[in-house]
């Protein structure tokens, strides 16, 4: 079945909004609940959900940039698709995307190479950065939806994700799956926790009685 450019992009930013909903997970849990960011790079179970889903959400962000602004100077110069100034769906997505940008990079940068510094003073980027995608995916589908309608045909409708009526099942359904699979991941972490505590305490208890 073939798939449209406007349905393809829109199916990378839903999975990059799942790739960021896991993530928050799993920083908010370290960082503000428990209060020990360090755990994301010393914790095996933390550290490989929260560093691989946050490249997952890396990825599919520069892969919908780059269609993005594509798309956007497409518009700008030739018309195609149309720069649709007076659609407040247009204007919403496209031009807040743009401070969008900025966020991204620095926490990436911050991610990549001064990790130390976003786990002290810059702890409230990675809020920002799924405030971000929460933002881009629901203005994104918002956007190719009222573009399916029969009153602006611009893209046909879905093949692959749900149709209009069903459009608010659709825009809730990536923070629902990485609502689940952070929750299997913290479930795992704190099964763990647990499991080396008893230990600890075993070993404990066996050196005192002998």
């Amino acid at each position: 079945m073939p798939i449209e450019l406007a349905e393809y992009n829109t199916i990378i930013t839903f999975l990059g909004c799942m790739c960021a909903t896991v993530q928050i997970f799993t920083g908010f849990y370290a960082g503000y609940i428990l209060a020990k960011p360090a755990l994301l790079t010393t914790d095996r179970i933390l550290n490989r959900a929260h560093r691989a889903f946050g490249s997952f959400a890396t990825t599919l962000y520069l892969m919908g940039l780059f269609n993005g602004l594509n798309t956007f100077v497409g518009a700008v110069t030739t018309g195609r698709p149309p720069l649709e100034l007076s659609s407040v769906s247009f204007n919403v997505h496209t031009w807040i995307s743009f401070p969008i940008v900025g966020i991204f990079v620095w926490k990436a940068w911050l991610s990549y190479f001064d990790k130390p510094k976003l786990y002290s003073k810059r702890k409230w980027l990675g809020p920002a950065m799924f405030a971000a995608w929460a933002f881009t995916w629901i203005t994104a589908a918002i956007s190719y939806y009222v573009r399916t309608l029969p009153t602006n045909p611009q893209h046909s409708p879905p093949s692959f994700l749900l149709p209009y009526r069903l459009m608010g099942i659709q825009i809730v359904m990536p923070f629902v799956i990485g609502g689940i699979i952070g929750w299997i991941v913290l479930k795992r972490f704190r099964t763990a926790q647990a499991q080396a505590e008893a230990k600890k305490s075993q070993e404990k208890k066996g050196a005192s009685e002998g």
